[in-house]
């Protein structure tokens, strides 16, 4: 029936949909919703580092590249009772 109505898998529409919630309210779209309250800003710390060699020389243009992710949010922790 998903093949012939050409719809996604269940689990793919509702990964799709949980990232443009996430998108509306990084981006302050949705009114209801204080992106400072909810979303947390991650701090900026990944670099990507190339491996380097004696006798060999890169031309890469991922050498000393620093990737910072301003659009990062902290995952809150869940805390649940085990029984």
């Amino acid at each position: 029936m998903l093949n012939t109505l050409k719809l996604n898998s269940l689990q793919d529409r509702r990964v799709y949909i949980r990232l443009v919630i996430l998108y509306k309210i990084a981006g302050g779209m949705v009114p209801a919703v204080d992106p400072d309250e909810y979303l947390t800003s991650k701090p900026q710390r990944r670099t990507v580092k190339v491996k380097t060699y004696s006798d060999f020389t890169s031309s890469n243009i991922l050498d000393r590249h620093l990737t910072n992710n301003s659009r990062a949010f902290k995952i809150p922790s869940a805390q649940t009772n085990q029984f």
